[in-house]
């Protein structure tokens, strides 16, 4: 006759410990964890993201997670890492084992949830864990305890402003390397990326950063647009931008060694106010263009009319039948499109007479705040409109990113539909917070969520209603550290130890 085996085994042995003469102890499973809404925050459409869920063992005995399931594992996916352990022996994990703790140092696991918006919306789900706990009320049909907690997030498209959008890099040599800054603004609540640059045109230009690049919300970044000049001939290039805003399709255009199409002073090499492609028919002589007056005596054309040492015509006739002599002001008086308040046109000449080459057109820098309408000013006439410029609650789009006021009072700085503050009446309780506005449902996460007054109350306002629903603890626990005291009250769990001690029994009356 074999050894007698033991009356309990090893893990009944463990749940049969601590007990005094008048009680059966059980050692006490108790699985919970920090918070009661886990938030994945503002994600991009398309986009995926992270959310762990750390699990805590607060008692002596070792915890197993059996199952993890959620009402939405479309937009809440569980990752397979949580399956730690091989339960059934057949090779494949299938559960979590979190070693036993204490309240005042827990042991922990990890849980993770790969969350993943395919629109523009609010997402919130339950989840539910399904272990041995030995401490919660609710059971699932095998007996296993279940603990909820709510999963959240909110999908949105990215806001991209990128500026300037046109390059001009005007008279370079062959074979130079030049580039010019670009800007990335992040005008949105999720992570802009620019994933890809497509240099259409000229193989000359390019964009030599490393991809991708990223943007966090409210923040800037910035890329170069690069040109290696193949030749002195004029070059041009269309720079297309991945990124993940689905609403930007704006190009960066990039000119170089293109006069015709150019403001840049370096077309204007002898500082006299015109450009060669514009009239100068020499460059290098400051008294040599259209507006200078003739030296009937010097072999040279000086005002650029095709004709070398005529005679000089009376300064107050007007020669171009515009209306307009020299005496009047007309800065060429051989073009009778060019005098004095003639419209001003992209030409590189100096069509109105006021000094300056293609003012007022949207090439031209008007406000001198360093940018043009190509360039990307919505307001090319006050040098405090301009973008990256600082926005103020003015009611005006001062940084043209198109959107008016952000980070004051009557802008909606959390996207939820509410500003802060409207027509003299406070609406969003918390600006800074997209799951708190008037009307909001009531989460158990510490905040105002529907703007009553109130904290986590449920629809009948009452306190911490609005948690009531995740989890309801034994109140049949003893103060013996490690240990659960099992009356005849506490149901399903005296129920689960006599099961196990009878089975005990009878495997001793077998033997």
């Amino acid at each position: 006759m074999g050894a007698m085996r033991p009356l309990l085994t090893t893990a009944a042995l463990g749940l049969f410990s601590c007990a005094p003469d008048h009680e059966i102890t059980a050692q006490r499973r108790e699985l919970s964890t920090e918070l009661a809404t886990f938030d994945a925050g503002a994600v991009a459409v398309g986009d995926r993201e992270t959310l762990p869920i750390y699990l805590r063992s607060t008692a002596q005995g070792p915890v197993t997670i059996l199952d993890i399931y959620s009402d939405d594992e479309e937009h809440f996916a569980i990752l397979d890492s949580w399956k730690t352990e091989d339960t059934d022996g057949d090779g494949v994990p299938d559960a979590q084992i979190i070693d036993g703790g204490s309240l005042d140092i827990p042991t922990y696991g990890l849980v993770e949830i790969n969350f993943r918006p395919d629109g523009e919306e609010y997402f919130r789900t339950t989840l539910t864990i399904v272990s041995n706990d030995s401490e919660v009320y609710e059971r699932d049909e095998d007996g296993n305890g279940l603990w909820r907690v709510v999963l959240r997030g909110i999908g949105r498209n990215p806001c991209a402003n990128i500026y300037p959008l046109f390059h001009d890099f005007g008279n370079r040599t062959a074979g130079g390397y030049f580039s010019s800054d670009v800007t990335v603004e992040n005008c949105g609540s999720v992570t802009l990326t620019i994933s890809d640059f497509d240099a259409i045109g000229s193989t000359s230009f390019y964009v030599p950063d490393h991809l991708p690049i990223y943007v966090l919300p409210k923040t800037r970044n910035a890329f170069k647009v690069a040109w290696i000049p193949a030749s002195s001939n004029a070059e041009d290039a269309i720079v297309e931008i991945g990124i993940n805003d689905p609403t930007y399709d704006e190009v960066i255009t990039a000119i170089g060694n293109d006069c015709e199409n150019s403001v840049d002073p370096t077309w204007d090499d002898d500082a006299d106010g015109w450009f060669a492609c514009g009239g100068d028919c020499n460059d290098y002589d400051g008294s040599i263009n259209p507006s200078a007056l003739e030296n009937a005596n010097n072999g040279e054309d000086d005002d650029c009319d095709g004709q070398i040492d005529e005679a000089s015509s009376s300064l107050s006739q007007d020669d171009d039948d515009d209306g307009w002599s020299e005496n009047d002001g007309d800065c060429d008086d051989n073009d009778a499109s060019v005098f004095p308040d003639a419209i001003e046109y992209v030409n590189q000449i100096d069509d109105n007479c006021d000094g300056r080459i293609d003012d007022t057109t949207d090439w031209f820098d008007d406000d001198a705040d360093g940018f043009s309408e190509r360039e990307g000013d919505c307001n090319d006439d006050n040098p405090l409109i301009h973008p990256g410029a600082e926005e103020t609650a003015n009611k005006t789009d001062d940084d043209c990113d198109g959107s008016l006021d952000e980070g004051s009072f009557t802008y909606d700085d959390d996207g939820d539909s509410y500003p802060e503050y409207i027509d003299g009446v406070y609406t969003d309780c918390s600006d800074d917070d997209p799951w708190s506005f008037p009307g909001a449902l009531e989460d158990c996460d510490g905040a105002d969520n529907d703007c009553d007054g109130l904290i986590d109350e449920d629809e009948n306002d009452i306190a911490e209603g609005a948690c009531a629903f995740i989890v309801e603890r034994s109140t049949t626990v003893s103060t013996q550290e490690g240990c659960a005291t099992v009356r005849p009250t506490s149901g399903v769990a005296l129920l689960s130890l006599l099961a196990l001690l009878g089975t005990a029994l009878r495997r001793r009356r077998q033997r």
